[in-house]
């Protein structure tokens, strides 16, 4: 009887100081003291919201307007000295005329038709009875459907946001002026890494730049924030996430170069985290460039790749090939010896050639994940025209049911007018060994059998080898 006297004595003060600050209170954007987005790869944002907030002592309903419209309601947290947070709702609601008809079921508005001979309009009042595949409107004594008119609303239904707002209920132990920071979670923004590579093959060197692009389609723009972007894939547990709640929001793309500054990088956790150096502002439905690096002096090699078809079975699919075109690999090492060295957030590389007008032309474009430094880059660009091989097995037997033999030949073929650095491979199954050879393979992981091979303009190199295999 005790513990219910005090819960109903606590309910009672709670109930009479709520209704002592009933008053729904608005922090508008005008108040934001600081805003700053940690963007990651996989369509995900933190925001970090300071604003300058007026409590009264007690409970307070803050209406933080202009969150993202993608927020995860969920994530949300406040940082306030001697606040509590009591409860918090998302209301996403937002103006529109469908919106505003549907609030406005059971009630009267007023309807005004034109007529199209005179222009002369006509007023009445109606009541909305229904808006489910169409309006449904009681004029006088008759029931209307596809209304050709407007309508004028006499006051804005309850519940309504004309922009996304989290309405929080807070308990302020001390009232006055303070700054609250509200983090939280959300979809709709984004960013990606694309780079473009211009080689001058004659030197062994690449010019690498880089870009980020930011993209912002989460309903709200953010002025003058602190941006950093985190590279790396983050773990989340997978959930039917809430459809974007701006489904009639049209994407116009606005690209905007950025200042000169490139971001800043550092490691963070087991993520990189790289930091524009100056504020920017992130508009709503816009897209961004921001310089990301600008390398002028990056080394690095063509090869020309190759994989062997022929198998171990006997069986007319394996015995030969004709005329492959080999795939053409650019390698460079990401460190500063070699005019690099800085962890490369995973996106799309571009390259560039200049023709013998020294004109520029695209060549070929290959994607690279996260790749920290020291680690090696392969750029396939696509297929060499003039770097071709021809092979065949030249002998087969069966020692047993788990042990063959076989002898491949192939010919490598430099239609170039200058060398070719040619690695080809030939993935074998079980236990293997190579029996004989004119050129000397080396083992590039325990299934693969690789020879790199230097052949001059204009010439061919014949490689030849037998194998024995155990399964």
């Amino acid at each position: 009887m005790k513990l219910s006297k005090i819960l109903l004595t606590s309910v009672a003060i709670l109930s009479i100081s709520a209704s002592v600050n009933a008053e729904e209170k608005k922090v508008p954007v005008e108040n934001r003291n600081d805003v700053s987005v940690a963007i990651y790869n996989n369509n995900l944002s933190l925001v970090r919201d300071n604003r300058k907030v007026s409590f009264a002592k007690g409970i307070n309903d803050i209406a933080f307007e202009d969150v993202s419209g993608s927020i995860m309601p969920e994530t949300a947290s406040i940082e306030a000295k001697g606040v509590n947070i009591i409860e918090q709702n998302f209301n996403y609601d937002l103006i529109s005329p469908s919106n505003l008809l549907e609030k406005s079921i059971g009630q009267e508005i007023t309807v005004i038709k034109t007529n199209p001979g005179t222009g002369s309009e006509t007023t009445e009042k109606a009541t909305v009875l229904s808006t489910h595949s169409g309006t449904v409107l009681k004029i006088g004594d008759r029931i209307e459907t596809g209304y050709p008119g407007r309508y004028i609303f006499s006051k804005m239904p309850e519940k309504l946001r004309d922009k996304p707002t989290l309405v929080l209920k807070l308990n302020d132990k001390e009232g006055g002026e303070k700054n609250i920071e509200l983090s939280y979670l959300t979809r709709s923004m984004s960013w990606k890494a694309d780079y473009v590579a211009k080689i001058e093959e004659n030197k062994g060197l690449m010019v690498l730049n880089g870009w980020v692009t930011l993209n912002n389609n989460s309903g709200v723009e953010y002025k003058d924030a602190n941006v950093q972007l985190v590279a790396g894939d983050v773990n989340q547990v997978r959930r039917n996430i809430r459809p974007m709640l701006m489904k009639s929001m049209r994407f116009d793309a606005m690209a905007e170069s950025a200042s000169p500054a490139m971001l800043e990088e550092e490691s963070f956790s087991d993520y990189h985290l790289y930091t524009l150096p100056y504020k920017t502002t992130i508009e709503n439905r816009q897209t961004k460039q921001v310089s990301l690096l600008s390398a002028d002096s990056v080394k690095y090699n063509k090869v020309y790749e190759l994989t062997s078809p022929l198998g171990i079975y006997n069986g007319p699919e394996q015995d030969k090939f004709e005329k492959q075109h080999a795939k053409v690999s650019l390698r460079f090492e990401n460190e500063k010896e070699k005019g690099l060295g800085i962890p490369l957030p995973k996106g799309t590389v571009r390259v560039y050639e200049k023709d013998s007008t020294g004109k520029l032309l695209f060549i070929g474009e290959d994607s690279i994940q996260h790749t920290p430094t020291g680690e090696e880059v392969k750029l396939h660009t696509g297929d060499a025209f003039d770097v071709t091989a021809s092979g065949k097995r030249t002998s087969h037997n069966k020692l047993s049911n788990k042990l063959y033999e076989a002898s491949y030949e192939t010919t490598i073929k430099n239609a170039k007018d200058s060398i070719a650095l040619v690695e080809i491979r030939h993935e074998l199954p079980g236990t293997w060994s190579i029996l004989e050879e004119n050129l000397t393979h080396v083992t590039d992981g325990s299934s693969t059998a690789l020879w790199k091979l230097k052949i001059p303009a204009n010439s061919e190199v014949k490689l030849t080898y037998s194998v024995r295999v155990k399964f």
